[in-house]
């Protein structure tokens, strides 16, 4: 009785190739089963390094982006504080001031008073004008007359004390016009990004420093 081998439509694998049914093509190299199971090429590898290179310079190039977005906004937020406290000072009239420190920023008020123990600079307590944080990651410099100017009162655990003691580093006055400054914006520890200048006669402008 004759052996017959029942055939198979599929494909035929023989030893380390593989045989098509179509004209009976023999395959090798990728499709065998020694290159199947070597594993990942050095081509491939360097595909996925490369790859990985990419994303990951994308996503620093981002996160630079929104920290330089970040210092932006500060800096005219900044700006646009000073600006509405010197339309303020001129319209009620009062003499405002304006003070920085490591951690906040505050708009004051100054009236003027008898007993030489009481500050006569009163903060505002509204959101306009009242105190402003300043965030964490985020330094701000003052410089006033070529020397760099800083305020003790984050030091001061008293509050009467600070209250005393909060005399603004930069005057408004009821026409306008403004104690010459700098102010220097930038990442905390690291070069400043940011420069805004105040003149004299109060035009207050920002810039990016290069």
């Amino acid at each position: 009785m004759a052996n017959h081998k029942p055939k198979h439509a599929g494909i035929e694998s023989t030893g380390g190739s593989w045989t098509s049914p179509v004209h009976g093509l023999a395959f090798s190299g990728p499709f065998s089963r020694d290159a199947t199971a070597r594993g990942f090429t050095l081509i491939e590898l360097l595909v996925v390094i490369f790859i990985i290179s990419i994303v990951t310079s994308v996503a620093l190039l981002s996160v630079g982006r929104n920290e330089n977005k970040r210092l932006e906004s500060f800096t005219n937020e900044l700006v646009q504080m000073v600006t509405l406290a010197e339309e303020q000072a001129m319209l009620q009239p009062v003499v405002l001031g304006l003070s920085l420190g490591e951690n906040s920023y505050q708009f004051s008020s100054y009236h003027a008073v008898v007993d030489k123990n009481v500050n006569p600079w009163m903060p505002f307590k509204d959101r306009v004008l009242g105190a402003h944080n300043i965030p964490n990651d985020i330094q701000v410099s003052v410089v006033m007359n070529g020397k760099l100017s800083s305020d003790s009162d984050d030091n001061n655990d008293d509050p009467k004390e600070k209250a005393k003691n909060n005399i603004p580093q930069i005057v408004i006055s009821t026409n306008g016009d403004v104690t010459p400054f700098t102010i220097y914006i930038g990442k905390r520890g690291q070069k400043p990004r940011y420069v805004i200048n105040g003149d004299a006669d109060g035009n207050v402008t920002s810039r990016l420093l290069s």
